[in-house]
C-alpha cells in the first residue's frame, strides 16, 4: 500500500487515533484554556465599584471614607517634595567654551601689532587700528612704560587667570546666587572632563574686571598710571566662557528625582480617611485614589478566578457530555475545537453588544451558541449548549433572572427551529422562534416584577429585536464562516450538492455511466434506510452521490461500466494488478473530491464506504492461480479503510453491497431479495465492518426491512402482455423503405 495512503486522515480509523495518550490530555487543555479565555473576555474591563461618589480637590467630601483594607500607599506630596530635593542637589552644568580666550588672544596680537607701529612709524605710514575700544592716554602710558611684548605678556597672564576661574554673565551668577547655590558643574565637550567648582570661586564679568588690580604681576611696577592702563586693556578682552548647559541639567536632574524611592505610609483597615463635609485635599485624594485602584485589583482578581472557575466547571460538564453523548465530536480535535470556538465568539459577540454605548443587556444574542452547534454539529448538542450559554453569559448579565430566562428559553426555541433547516429563508423562522420566545418570557417576568403592561411592551420589543435584528444575521454569516474555517456541511450546503449537474456527476455520466446509475440506486437505498433509522438522509444521499467518483479514472475496468465481456479488461493482469485498480479507486476518488472542493463529511463516504473488506474475486483467483504450498496475504487485497464512523456511511456501505449483489439475482422474488439483504448484512456484521459505527441491531433489522422494500418496488414484476396478431401490410418505422408510408 502507498505511503500516502497510510498518511492520508481520511483512511485512518478515528477510533485507532483515540487510543494516543495524548488524547485527554489535549482535550483538557483545550477546555481549561477556553475556562480562561471565557474568563478574559467577561472581566477584561471589569471596573468594581468603590465608592462611586467623586472626591475633587478643595470640595466638600460627598461621604465619610474608611478604609477598606489595611494598605501601604504612596505619600504623592512626600514623594514629590523629596524628587524636587534630589534634583536641587544635582548643580547646574555649565559647557566650558573656549572661543572667548582665542578672541582674546587674537585681539592681544592685533594690539601689539599696533603698539609697534605707533612706536616705530614708518615713513609716510597710516596711524594703526586697535581691535578694541582703549584711550590715547592709555596707549601713550604703555608705550613710555614698557615694549609692546612685555606689555602682550602682562595682558595674557591676567587673563588666563581670569579664564582659569571661569566667567559667568552676571545675571546668571546673581540668579545662583539668590537660589542658594554654592557650586556648578562645568563640562568640557570636547573631552567630556568634569569639574565641580564653588560658587564663590567662580566671577561674573563685573567681579572678574573688578579682580585684575589683584592680578597683575609684580612686573607691572608700581606706578598707577601704567597699571591702570594695563588693566583698561585686559578689561576690553574679558568675555562670558561658561554658557548653562540646559539640557544636561534637565537630564541629570530627572534621573535624580526618578532615583528616588516613593515616600510610603500605612493606613489601617477602617481607619478614617476623611468625614464628610470635610475639605478634600490633594493629598487626601491620591490616599482615596491609590485605595481604591488596590482595591480594584484585588477585585479583578477575585472575580476572574471566580469567573474562571464557574467557566471550567461549564466546560467540564461539556467535556463529559461529549464524553458520554457525542462520542464522535470528541474523538475529532477539529470538532472540539469548533465547540470552544463557538462558544468563545457568541460571548465576545455578547460582551461587544454588552459595553456598546446606549445597548441593552436584552440585545445580547446567547442562542448564537445552540443554534450553530446544532446546524453544524449535532440537535442532541442543542439544550447542552443553551444550558452552558445561559451560565456563560450570566455574569454579563449581572445574573438578573429575566435575562437568564430568556436566553434559556430562547436557546430552547431556537434548538427546535433549527432542526432540519435545509433553506436559508428558513433562517426567518429561526429568528422569529428566538424573537418570539424571548419577547414573551421579557414580558411575562416584567407584569410578574410589577411593571406596567406599556414598560413590559416595551422590554419584550427588545427581545424581538434581537431575534429578528441580530441573533438571524450573526448566525447567517457566522454559519458561512465555521463551514469554511472548519471544512463542514450543513444540510443547506448538502442540499447544494445534491444537485445532479454537479461537474463531477456530469462526467460521471459521460466516462462512467454505469457507475452513475450504481450511485444514484446506492443513494436511494441509502437514503432510505437513514430515514428508517433516524440517521441525517440527506448526508446519505449527497454521500453516495459521489462514493464512486474514484471510478472515473479507470471506469472500463468495472463492470458495470462495462457492455463487452464482463472482467475483459482484467484477462491479462494478475490478481493483485486487478485489485490493485479496484483499490485504488478509493484514494483517486478522495484526490478528485478534493480538487473539487467537496465537504470532509462527503469525502468520508469514499473510504468508508468499503471499510477495510477485502475485494473477493481477485483474492479467490489468486488463491486459485497460487502454486501448492504458496501463500497468499488477504491483507494484499484489502481495502485501505477505516471502517464506517458512522451510521450514514454503514447504510452506504451496505447499501452498495446490497446493490450489486441484487443484479445477480435471477429471479428477484421478495423472498429472494429478503435472504439476499439479510446475508449481506449478516457478512458485514460478522467481519467486522460495522464495529465502528453507533448502529444497533434493531438499527440493522430496520436497514434490512428497508432495502428490501425497496429493492422490490426497483425489481417489481408486471403481467405480460398478449401480443397482438399484426397485419402483414402494417408499417414498421424501422424497416428499410417504409418510411414513405407515414407521410
Amino acid at each position: 500500500m502507498r505511503d500516502s495512503t497510510l498518511r492520508d486522515p481520511l483512511l485512518t480509523s478515528p477510533s485507532r487515533r483515540v487510543r494516543d495518550g495524548s488524547f485527554w490530555v489535549s482535550r483538557i487543555l483545550l477546555f481549561t484554556g477556553a475556562s480562561a479565555l471565557s474568563a478574559f473576555v467577561l472581566f477584561s474591563e471589569f471596573e468594581p465599584g468603590i465608592g462611586k461618589q467623586p472626591f475633587t480637590v478643595g470640595e466638600p467630601a460627598a461621604r465619610t471614607f474608611f478604609s477598606p483594607m489595611t494598605i501601604r500607599y504612596v505619600h504623592e506630596a512626600k514623594t514629590d517634595e523629596l524628587r524636587r530635593k534630589l534634583a536641587l542637589q544635582v548643580p547646574p552644568v555649565y559647557a566650558i567654551q573656549h572661543e572667548p580666550e582665542k578672541r582674546a588672544a587674537a585681539k592681544l596680537d592685533q594690539l601689539g601689532e599696533a603698539l609697534g607701529a605707533l612706536a616705530s612709524p614708518a615713513p609716510g605710514g597710516k596711524q594703526p587700528e586697535f581691535p578694541f575700544e582703549i584711550s590715547e592716554a592709555a596707549v601713550k602710558v604703555m608705550l613710555a612704560e614698557s615694549s609692546p611684548s612685555e606689555i602682550k605678556r602682562i595682558i595674557v597672564a591676567v587673563l588666563s587667570q581670569v579664564f582659569s576661574a571661569g566667567v559667568l554673565e552676571d545675571a546668571d551668577k546673581k540668579r545662583l546666587e539668590e537660589e542658594g547655590r554654592d557650586r556648578i558643574q562645568t563640562l568640557r565637550p570636547e573631552s567630556s572632563e568634569e569639574k565641580i567648582l564653588f560658587l564663590r570661586n567662580v566671577l561674573s564679568r563685573r567681579e572678574a574686571a573688578a579682580a585684575l588690580p589683584d592680578l597683575l604681576p609684580e612686573s607691572a611696577g608700581k606706578k598707577r598710571a601704567f597699571r591702570a592702563a594695563l588693566i583698561e586693556a585686559a578689561a576690553a578682552l574679558i568675555d562670558v566662557n561658561l554658557k548653562p548647559d540646559e539640557e544636561q541639567t534637565r537630564e541629570r536632574r530627572g534621573a535624580a528625582a526618578s532615583s528616588a524611592q516613593p515616600v510610603e505610609e500605612t493606613i489601617k483597615r477602617d481607619e478614617l480617611v476623611i468625614q464628610r463635609g470635610m475639605l478634600v485635599t490633594a493629598e487626601v485624594q491620591s490616599v482615596i485614589s491609590q485605595i481604591q485602584k488596590k482595591n480594584a485589583q484585588r477585585e479583578i482578581v477575585k472575580k476572574f478566578s471566580a469567573g474562571a472557575l464557574m467557566f471550567f466547571m461549564v466546560h467540564a460538564f461539556l467535556l463529559f457530555y461529549l464524553a458520554i453523548f457525542e462520542k464522535k465530536v470528541l474523538r475529532s480535535f477539529r470538532m472540539c475545537l469548533l465547540v470552544v470556538t463557538v462558544f468563545a465568539v457568541t460571548l465576545i459577540l455578547c460582551k461587544l453588544i454588552r459595553v456598546w454605548p446606549g445597548s441593552s443587556a436584552f440585545f445580547m444574542p446567547a442562542a448564537l451558541a445552540p443554534l450553530l452547534l446544532v446546524l453544524l454539529v449535532s440537535p442532541r448538542l442543542g439544550a447542552a449548549a443553551t444550558l452552558a450559554m445561559t451560565v456563560l453569559a450570566a455574569p454579563l448579565a449581572d445574573f438578573a433572572p429575566d435575562l437568564m430566562l430568556a436566553f434559556f428559553f430562547a436557546g430552547m426555541a431556537g434548538t427546535f427551529a433549527a432542526l432540519k433547516v435545509r433553506k436559508r429563508v428558513e433562517f426567518l423562522r429561526i429568528g422569529a422562534a428566538v424573537g418570539f420566545v424571548q419577547a414573551m418570557v421579557i414580558f411575562a417576568y416584567q407584569l410578574y416584577q410589577d411593571q406596567t403592561a406599556p414598560g413590559a411592551l416595551e422590554a419584550a420589543s427588545l427581545g424581538l429585536v434581537n431575534g429578528f435584528m441580530i441573533t438571524m444575521p450573526c448566525l447567517f454569516l457566522l454559519i458561512a464562516v465555521f463551514e469554511a474555517l472548519f471544512d463542514l456541511a450543513t444540510d443547506i450546503t448538502l442540499l447544494e450538492l445534491s444537485d445532479l449537474n454537479h461537474p463531477l456527476l456530469k462526467r460521471m455520466v459521460i466516462e462512467a455511466p454505469g457507475t452513475y446509475h450504481h450511485s444514484l440506486v446506492v443513494s436511494r437505498l441509502a437514503e432510505g434506510a437513514c430515514e428508517a433509522i433516524r440517521a441525517n438522509p440527506l448526508l446519505a444521499r449527497v454521500g453516495c452521490y459521489f462514493h464512486d467518483i474514484g471510478k472515473i479514472a479507470k471506469s472500463e475496468f468495472f463492470t458495470e461500466n462495462q457492455s463487452s465481456k464482463p472482467m475483459s479488461r482484467h484477462e491479462n493482469l494478475t490478481p493483485a494488478e486487478s485489485s490493485r485498480i479496484i483499490i485504488d479507486h478509493v484514494t483517486e476518488g478522495i484526490e478528485l473530491g478534493r480538487r473539487f472542493k467537496l465537504k470532509e463529511s462527503v469525502l468520508r463516504f469514499i473510504p468508508e464506504h468499503q471499510g477495510t473488506g477485502v475485494v473477493y474475486f481477485f483474492y479467490r483467483r489468486a488463491l486459485d492461480q497460487a502454486a501448492p504450498g504458496e501463500s497468499v496475504n488477504p491483507d494484499d487485497f484489502r481495502y485501505p479503510g477505516p471502517r464506517p464512523q458512522s451510521k450514514e456511511t454503514a447504510a452506504a456501505l451496505l447499501a452498495d453491497s446490497v446493490e450489486a449483489a441484487s443484479r445477480s439475482l435471477r429471479e428477484p422474488t421478495g423472498e429472494s431479495i429478503r435472504n439476499l439483504v439479510r446475508k449481506i448484512i449478516n457478512d458485514k456484521f460478522i467481519d467486522g465492518q460495522l464495529d465502528e459505527c453507533d448502529l444497533t441491531l434493531r438499527d440493522l433489522y430496520k436497514i434490512q426491512e428497508s432495502f428490501v422494500h425497496n429493492l422490490m418496488a426497483i425489481f417489481h414484476t408486471r403481467v405480460p402482455y398478449p401480443e397482438k396478431t399484426e397485419n402483414a401490410d402494417k408499417p414498421d418505422l424501422f424497416k428499410r423503405g417504409q418510411f414513405h408510408k407515414f407521410r
